[in-house]
Formats: C-alpha cells, sequence, structure tokens
C-alpha cells in the first residue's frame, strides 16, 4: 500500500466514525403493580433523607404526579416513597495512543513494499474510536438508581413499587436523577419489566 492509497483510507475512516450518530441516553425502569391505584388520589410524597438533591426530587416528583393526574397532599390517603442510591463505575488508564502504523519492507531489485495499518479501536492501547492515550477511560460508567413505592397510609399496604436505573453520561447525578423521574411517574400503578425510556 503506497501513501497516495493512505490520502484516501485515512478521510474514508474518519467519515464513517463521526457519522455515526450518538446514542440517546437510556433509563431502565421495572415496576410492579399489587394493587390499582385510584385515578386521581391524593398522594404525599416522602423522601427517606432530606439533603438538598433530594428536597428538589421531591418538588419534581410532586409536580410529574400532578401533570399524572394525581394530587399531591401532605395528608393524602396514599404515600409515595423515594430513596435514589449510586453506584461508582470503573476507571483504566492506558499508556499509549496508537492511531496508525506504517510498515516498510525490503524487495527484489531494490523495490519496496510499502503497508499503513489504521487502528480504528483498540480497548487497550487506543485507536480512532477511543482516547485511550495516556489518561483514563471509563471501564464501567457510574450508574444512579431511584427506588420508590406507593403505599397505603391507613393500613401500611404497598399498592405499587419501581425502580429505575440509568447510566451517568456527560452530566452530574442531580441532574441525572431528576431527569429520571418522568420515566419511573410514567409507570405508577403499572407493572414495566426491563422497559427502556429515553431520557430528555
Amino acid at each position: 500500500m503506497n501513501y497516495a492509497t493512505l490520502g484516501v483510507i485515512v478521510p474514508l475512516v474518519s467519515a464513517l466514525i463521526f457519522s455515526v450518530p450518538a446514542l440517546a441516553a437510556d433509563a431502565i425502569v421495572n415496576s410492579i403493580k399489587f394493587v390499582s391505584i385510584p385515578s386521581g388520589a391524593h398522594i404525599e410524597v416522602r423522601s427517606f433523607d432530606d439533603s438538598d438533591a433530594n428536597m428538589a426530587l421531591k418538588a419534581d416528583f410532586s409536580n410529574a404526579l400532578a401533570g399524572a393526574g394525581y394530587k399531591p397532599d401532605d395528608e393524602g390517603a396514599l404515600i409515595f416513597n423515594f430513596e435514589t442510591r449510586d453506584e461508582i463505575g470503573a476507571w483504566s488508564t492506558t499508556d499509549r495512543r496508537h492511531i496508525l502504523s506504517l510498515e516498510t519492507r525490503g524487495g527484489k531489485g531494490g523495490n519496496e513494499s510499502n503497508e499503513a495499518r489504521v487502528n480504528v479501536f483498540n480497548s487497550q492501547s487506543g485507536g480512532l474510536l477511543n482516547k485511550g492515550s495516556g489518561g483514563t477511560s471509563i471501564a464501567t460508567p457510574s450508574n444512579y438508581r431511584i427506588d420508590v413505592s406507593v403505599e397505603d397510609r391507613k393500613t401500611g399496604k404497598t399498592l405499587w413499587q419501581g425502580w429505575v436505573i440509568a447510566d451517568l453520561r456527560g452530566s452530574d447525578g442531580l441532574t441525572l436523577t431528576r431527569k429520571m423521574v418522568p420515566a419511573i411517574i410514567s409507570k405508577v400503578g403499572m407493572t414495566a419489566r426491563q422497559e427502556a425510556i429515553p431520557l430528555h
């Protein structure tokens, strides 16, 4: 392969890489319906702690429940409980990034054979698709989880429960969890199994 051919390959590979659309982040929702929740029910929203982040989420849950047709009410017959958890991801480091390698071989009669290889992706050394050069890359992204339940204030019986999980990508924890609220509220009173819902 000569350098003229290389001049065609590199732009072509780059065009293929950067023309791939970014995938939208999804939240994974699971929920279990035990007993039907009456339409328009009055519901108090409770968090397991009173941190500033949870107070912001409490307001978001109240607004989302109202938008879904329920009545946020501190004295409501039903209680909506929520708790947030996070799991820190894992990182890996690389020492060197290899994108292009050139190899020249001597031939008979003084002719040379030139060969070029474009490293598109290599989890160890890095390449065009991953930035592994002399730095840190994410092996497993951090994720956030919100556990929720609706219970009867008088009997303490759980009517419905659910949880939503999403990876932290290019955002902070509070911003992510606030985007997760509509996803889980959309399944209140329903059963859902590993349902992917886009975060907006």
